[in-house]
């Protein structure tokens, strides 16, 4: 077994700084790059095609400085395919090019492209939406497959649950907006794409097969992923189609953030990374593999080299794809320079491009806590964000206890943590209590959400939990909290669907008996489409939620107050006051110009609140959003307003 014993040392001996890793065409002359400083020989072959016996040449490389292997050939390879094997002591493995930045069905080969020749028409002239702070972002996640695979979603037969799938306009379900048009009619400003980049544990090669994965079984980091294709068997024609999925966006002012998974390798000994230069690239202790990520291994990114990979394929897709965004999986496995190097390298790209992921791990890694991109050292990389747990679960009740009630559902010892959520969970004068859920170096670092494809969507978290109550109370709890998020300081994150109540019902096995949690699929990474594809129905059905999330957005929208984006402006704007009831929470956020206060009511009671005669007096109010979302434009006659069950009322003091 091959064993570096100080991997700061090797590093410092072997590592390689050059762009030109992988495949590149220049000048008519094709020229292949690889790193392995320990292999006693490699070797390129080229293919004719992504699978089967067509070898057209193989070649032996030349080593070169720093463990860098080389060849050129004298013409340009476009269309051709290829894969190193590197040998050990006389031992050979063949496999993909880690830097491959096309490759053929079901990604064992890379292919060559002239990325020149793949731009849809139009391309250059699309810009990129300017997203001037985080927290003017209101992100909207979903699934490639899931957004327009049901029949229901009125995307053509042929482009059901593919890339292009977001290219349709005016698709519909009766009179309801689906697909492209449903995101500009709901006003959300970015699109997360589950993983799009090549994973396993789909078979390309088979595309009418009923299949599903999320995508975080990742084998080709620099690939798109095939099975969202119109023809999985061409390379370019992946590579097009998701251009065309970013330009659609784009023209209608929506950003694209993609969901990267750097933090593993679905394969550990069979990867490309192994076999290209064994144990370097994972975390290791005398070749047994550090599992932080839940998955069998961890990469090592505090590896200069397995550094310098991640930076250059995330400057890849910021460049190449034009892409908008970032969210890290398990980004708490990546060591804290990684991180802020990453960040920095995106802000020469494009400052706005936004970057955030999860702080936590899957396991317990070898790298010490205090190198890693840990949510308790968050103010070590203060321009990243990180996933709000804290908000997450004091708004629905714990994620991982079905039963458990939240703050919109029945549990008001939850207010204190909700409070933290409001100002972004950064430190404010007025709150000294809950210190646990004070973990934000800037509100800009704090994403707000209740629901992502992890776990249970909010409404069935409510249905389990709140299980006792009629649905038109169960309704007013998701909306609650969908309102608590939108008049949060920080970035507001909603899944595809949650909107319209999205649901993910289980085919549960033969002979068991249902409950009120195993009807719902809390981990339906692999379920079937019956279970994870968007209804569309469902947003006629509750098409008042809906509304409801829209009037929300454009509420946050309609003032910079509710998208403070450093600490000293949520103290200097945002004030909490007091109400007999402690339940409710009720706040105003003002400056020279504007002036708002909202109150919160999640009991099932009528409640009475004062305006603060500070506002009052300043000027006349108007109820801006109700339970409903509706605003009234006429002037409140009395200060005492009754607000319903269950909800949230911002009145807005109108200047004379």
């Amino acid at each position: 077994m091959l064993r570096i014993n100080d991997y700061a040392a090797f590093d410092r001996d072997n590592y390689y700084g050059g762009d030109d890793l992988g495949v590149k065409i220049v000048d008519g002359k094709t020229q292949f790059r690889t790193w392995s400083p320990w292999a006693t020989g490699v070797y390129l072959k080229v293919f004719a095609d992504g699978t089967g016996m067509n070898l057209v040449e193989s070649l032996p490389m030349e080593r070169h400085w720093t463990g860098v292997w080389f060849v050129e050939i004298l013409r340009s390879l476009d269309g051709y395919f290829y894969t190193f094997s590197f040998e050990f002591h006389g031992r050979r493995e063949e496999t993909i090019d880690i830097y491959a930045k096309a490759c053929g069905v079901n990604g064992d080969r890379g292919a060559i492209v002239d990325f020149s020749t793949t731009n849809p028409k139009g391309w250059d002239k699309v810009k990129s939406p300017i997203c001037e702070s985080p927290c003017d972002a209101i992100i909207y996640e979903t699934h490639v497959r899931d957004f327009s695979i049901d029949p229901t979603s009125g995307v053509s037969l042929e482009n059901r649950g593919k890339y292009l799938g977001f290219t349709e306009e005016k698709t519909r379900n009766g009179e309801i907006k689906t697909g492209l048009d449903h995101l500009i009619e709901l006003g959300v400003t970015h699109v997360q794409l589950l993983p799009v980049g090549d994973f396993v544990t789909v078979d390309e090669s088979k595309p009418h097969k009923a299949q599903y994965n999320w995508g975080y079984d990742p084998k080709n980091y620099n690939c798109l992923e095939g099975s969202y294709s119109t023809d999985p068997e061409d390379p370019k024609k992946r590579i097009t189609e998701f251009k065309e999925l970013v330009m659609a966006l784009h023209k209608k002012g929506i950003g694209v953030i993609m969901d990267v998974v750097y933090n593993h390798t679905y394969y550990t000994e069979l990867s490309a990374f192994h076999k290209s230069f064994p144990y370097y690239y994972h975390r290791n202790r005398d070749g047994l593999f550090s599992n932080g990520s839940g998955c069998g291994n961890e990469t090592a990114s505090e590896h200069l080299m397995m550094r310098k990979f991640i930076i250059d394929s995330i400057k890849f897709w910021a460049t190449e794809y034009k892409i908008d965004g970032f969210r890290f999986d398990l980004m708490a496995l990546h060591d804290i320079e990684t991180v802020n190097l990453i960040r920095g390298e995106l802000n020469k790209i494009n400052p706005n491009i936004l970057m955030y992921g999860e702080g936590w791990t899957g396991g317990d890694s070898l790298l010490s806590v205090d190198q890693l991109a840990f949510k308790w050292n968050s103010y070590k990389f203060g321009a990243v964000g990180l996933f709000n747990d804290n908000i997450r679960d004091a708004i629905k009740g714990g994620t991982f206890n079905a039963y458990e009630a939240g703050y919109v559902s029945g549990d008001f010892n939850a207010a204190g943590v909700i409070k933290r959520g409001i100002v972004g969970s950064v430190p404010h004068s007025q709150l000294d209590t809950h210190q646990d859920a004070c973990w934000a170096y800037e509100p800009t670092q704090s994403i707000n959400y209740c629901e992502a494809h992890d776990n249970n969507t909010l409404w069935d978290k409510i249905c389990i939990s709140a299980n006792h109550q009629e649905e038109n109370i169960r309704k007013r709890m998701d909306m609650l909290a969908a309102a608590i998020l939108m008049v949060s300081q920080g970035v507001p994150f909603i899944q595809f669907g949650q909107d319209f109540l999205r649901t993910k019902p289980k085919i549960l096995p033969v002979g068991t008996e249902p409950n009120p949690c195993n009807i719902f699929d809390e981990n339906s990474y692999n379920a079937p489409d019956f279970t994870n594809s968007i209804k569309w129905g469902r947003k006629a059905e509750y098409f008042d939620v809906f509304r409801y999330y829209k009037a929300l957005i454009k509420l946050r929208k309609s003032s910079k107050l509710f998208r403070l984006s450093t600490k000293e402006d949520v103290e200097r704007c945002l004030r909490f006051e007091y109400h007999d009831d402690p339940n409710l929470i009720c706040f105003s956020l003002r400056d020279e110009d504007e002036c708002f206060y909202i109150i919160i009511n999640p009991t099932q009671e009528f409640r009475e609140v004062w305006v603060p005669e500070y506002i009052w007096n300043e000027g006349m109010c108007t109820i801006c959003c109700d339970e409903s979302g509706k605003a009234f434009r006429e002037p409140i006659n009395k200060r005492n307003i009754i607000v319903t069950p269950i909800s949230m009322v911002a009145v807005k003091r109108v200047l004379n």
